[in-house]
C-alpha cells in the first residue's frame, strides 16, 4: 500500500520520536517490526542524504524489503510572510522526497511569533498549496503556540478557508491542540477531509519546563500515558470524518536513550490501545 492509500488504521512513525540524525533504514525496520505502515521524514534529514547515491539506495532497498512508505515530509516555513525565498527552497527538497517515494503530505508551520496577517499567510500558503500539486502531495498547515504566528486550530483555518487550495488542510498535533487551547471542540469546525496528518502523543496538562521549545521536544510520554484528552480526540476527528493517518509524533528525550526497536513499539503499542478505547474495541 503506497503512502496515499493510508487511512485512519494505519500508523506512522514520524521523524522526531527519534533523534534527528539517527540512521533512516534503522528507523524503517524498526518501525516495520512494530507493525506502522510508514515513516515520516525530515528535511534536514535529506539534504545530507540527497548526495550519497549508497545511502539512498540502502533506503530503497530497506523500504522494498518491508513494504514501507515514506509518508510524510517535515517541515517547512517562511510561506507566512517570512523568508519565502528560504520556503523556497525548502519545498524544493520536499518535492524530490515526494517525487521519489511518493509521499502523501508536506507540513509546515507559520513563522517566527508575532501577528499573524491571514491575506499575507493565505497568499503564500496558496502559492505553495500550487507548487506542491504538482508533486501529487498535501499541504498540512499545523498551529504551533508561542513559537509561531499560526498558534491556535482557528487561526489555522482563518489561513486554509483564506486560500481555498483542494490539496490544502491540517496537520493536527494532540499537543499543540493541548498546549494552545485544550479546546477539543476546535477540531470539531475543521473540515474532516481537509485533515492531512494527525500527530499524537501525550503529556502532562501543566508543562514541566516554561520553555514551550524545550517542552515539545523533550517530554512528551507515549499515548494513553499521560493527562491529554486523547479519546475525545479520536472520537471527535472519527465524528468529522478524518483520513489522516495515524502518525505518532513523540519527541521524548527518555525514548531517545531507548534502543529503537523498543522505542518503536513502546510508541505503537500506546496508540493502539487509546484507539482501541476509543473505538469501543478494547
Amino acid at each position: 500500500m503506497g503512502a496515499r492509500d493510508l487511512g485512519p488504521d494505519d500508523l506512522v512513525w514520524d521523524h522526531f520520536s527519534r533523534p534527528r540524525d539517527e540512521d533512516v533504514v534503522a528507523r524503517i525496520h524498526a518501525a516495520a517490526d512494530a507493525g506502522y505502515a510508514g515513516i515520516g521524514l525530515f528535511l534536514g534529514a535529506w539534504a545530507k542524504l540527497r548526495d550519497h547515491d549508497d545511502a539512498l539506495d540502502r533506503i530503497d532497498a530497506a523500504l522494498d524489503e518491508t513494504g514501507m512508505s515514506i509518508v510524510n515530509i517535515e517541515t517547512a516555513r517562511g510561506w507566512a510572510g517570512g523568508d519565502v525565498e528560504g520556503c523556497r527552497r525548502q519545498a524544493d527538497l520536499a518535492f524530490e522526497i515526494a517525487d521519489r517515494y511518493g509521499c502523501r503530505y508536506l507540513q509546515v508551520i507559520g513563522d517566527a511569533p508575532g501577528a499573524l496577517d491571514v491575506a499575507t499567510a493565505a497568499q503564500g500558503f496558496g502559492d505553495l498549496c500550487d507548487r506542491a500539486a504538482d508533486h501529487g502531495l498535501l499541504i498540512g498547515l499545523e498551529w504551533v503556540p508561542q513559537m509561531t504566528n499560526v498558534e491556535t486550530a482557528t487561526q489555522a483555518l482563518q489561513v486554509v478557508e483564506a486560500a481555498d487550495r483542494a490539496n490544502g488542510g491540517f496537520c493536527f498535533d494532540a499537543w499543540h491542540l493541548t498546549r494552545s487551547t485544550n479546546d477539543v471542540e476546535e477540531l470539531r469546525a475543521l473540515p474532516g477531509e481537509r485533515i492531512a496528518a494527525a500527530q499524537w502523543s501525550d503529556g502532562p496538562l501543566v508543562p514541566d519546563v516554561d520553555d514551550y521549545y524545550t517542552d515539545t521536544t523533550s517530554n512528551r510520554v507515549p499515548p494513553g500515558s499521560g493527562e491529554f484528552r486523547l479519546l475525545e480526540m479520536v472520537r471527535v476527528l472519527d465524528e468529522i470524518g478524518s483520513e489522516a493517518p495515524t502518525s505518532i509524533e513523540l519527541h521524548s528525550t527518555a525514548l531517545y536513550a531507548a534502543p529503537i526497536d523498543a522505542a518503536a513499539q513502546i510508541a505503537a503499542d500506546g496508540m493502539r490501545g487509546v484507539l482501541a478505547v476509543a473505538r469501543g474495541n478494547a
